[in-house]
């Protein structure tokens, strides 16, 4: 039996909600070979992108500039199937290189101008990805 996907998806109020008590989004970027790259990150949702700060020489941060493409999900309540939502993202993804948002994403991120005080030496960017495609759902809809 197909799902029905307008029946279970979030309303704008519900999406809102579950980003913003979201801890983390998995961050999903792609190498020119194909090699999927999975992992959680801190974010923020800046202008309508989901943006966050990571390592210039990350394999994230890698990806995003060799491929420009990547997914992302946000979701809560895995401990019950039966209570799971979340939403889903596909798009471009890109190195932000202006100063004035990376200052945005900062903002966001963090609350006030700066970037993570120690990063180990790594120079740190930010990345923003510009959904093409949003999917969401509550699968708590579907109770009788």
């Amino acid at each position: 039996m197909p799902r029905n996907y307008g029946k279970i998806a979030l309303s704008d109020r519900e999406r809102r909600r579950l980003l913003d008590d979201a801890p983390v989004m998995r961050f999903a970027s792609v190498d020119g070979d194909g090699v999927p790259h999975v992992v959680p990150v801190a974010f923020a949702e800046v202008d309508g992108d989901l943006c966050f700060e990571t390592d210039e020489d990350s394999i994230k941060t890698r990806n995003v500039r060799e491929t420009g493409k990547a997914s992302a999900v946000v979701d809560a309540g895995a401990d019950d199937y039966s209570k799971h939502r979340g939403v889903m993202w596909r798009g471009d993804a890109r190195v932000v290189a202006d100063r004035e948002t990376e200052m945005e994403i900062e903002r966001a991120l963090f609350g006030t101008v700066k970037s993570v005080p120690d990063a180990g030496g790594h120079e740190r960017v930010k990345i923003a990805l510009r959904p093409e495609t949003e999917v969401s759902w509550d699968f708590r809809k579907l109770a009788p």
